[in-house]
């Protein structure tokens, strides 16, 4: 009787502490609620969480133009306590437009900081950095090296701004709003909302997304100016 009275205090002790395994998951619940992966410990790496946390959710805001500036590990690194507290402990980031980060994301970024954030994996296998591609007057280019980081988060289907959408040549050609007008750069919504001197500056200073540079200007001015046609 008082060996299973024992064994009894002892279950709910353990349960009590926060740690369960769960297909393979080693959660630990701390007063931060930090949820991290174990079987993965040796694979993180600076890398891996850029591609798919960082480069998605982040550096949009957090570019060479802004106040902290994640774009390189060495930044990242000089930040991850505030990074820890703003994405771990207070979910307080990635703020709105950008969704919150999911399950995977939240156990991925919780690992690489319990593995001790390390820059290379400790299994010394990391994957690519990602290819960088040259800004060109094409849309493709355009889209891929702007639109992605600064615009679609809200201009396209299903977003706070599908109204005005960015998604094809297309949208920007046929909109009703002469978002491009083939030729003539100079009178096109696109190019007028984008400018330093616009009004209404597009991404909008609440977004906290950065603004577009004078060499991404020019680009699209460029694209505009050549008829808009690819």
């Amino acid at each position: 009787m008082y060996k299973l009275i024992f064994l009894f205090g002892i279950s709910l002790l353990i349960s009590s502490c926060g740690f369960r395994n769960d297909r393979g998951l080693l959660r630990f619940v701390s007063d931060n609620q930090i949820t991290y992966n174990q079987t993965i410990l040796n694979k993180v790496s600076y890398q891996l969480i850029n591609q798919r946390i960082l480069i998605p959710k982040c550096i949009s805001c957090h570019g060479d133009s802004g106040h902290v500036n994640l774009e390189t590990y060495a930044s990242v690194y000089s930040f991850i306590d505030k990074i820890k507290e703003v994405t771990i402990s207070t979910r307080k980031m990635p703020k709105s437009p950008y969704s919150a980060l999911n399950n995977e994301e939240f156990e991925l970024l919780a690992t690489w900081i319990h593995a001790g954030t390390p820059e290379k994996p400790l299994n010394g296998t990391d994957i690519p950095p990602p290819k960088i591609e040259p800004l060109e007057p094409t849309f493709l280019s355009i889209k891929k090296n702007i639109f992605q980081n600064k615009c679609l988060v809200c201009h396209s289907i299903g977003k706070e701004a599908e109204r005005v959408r960015l998604d094809t040549a297309d949208d920007l050609i046929n909109s009703p709003l002469d978002l491009v007008l083939p030729g003539n750069p100079d009178e096109s919504g696109l190019v007028l909302a984008i400018l330093p001197t616009a009004r209404k500056i597009m991404p909008p200073k609440k977004t906290g997304i950065v603004f577009l540079n004078p060499s991404e200007i020019e680009m699209i001015k460029e694209w505009i100016a050549n008829g808009a046609k690819d």
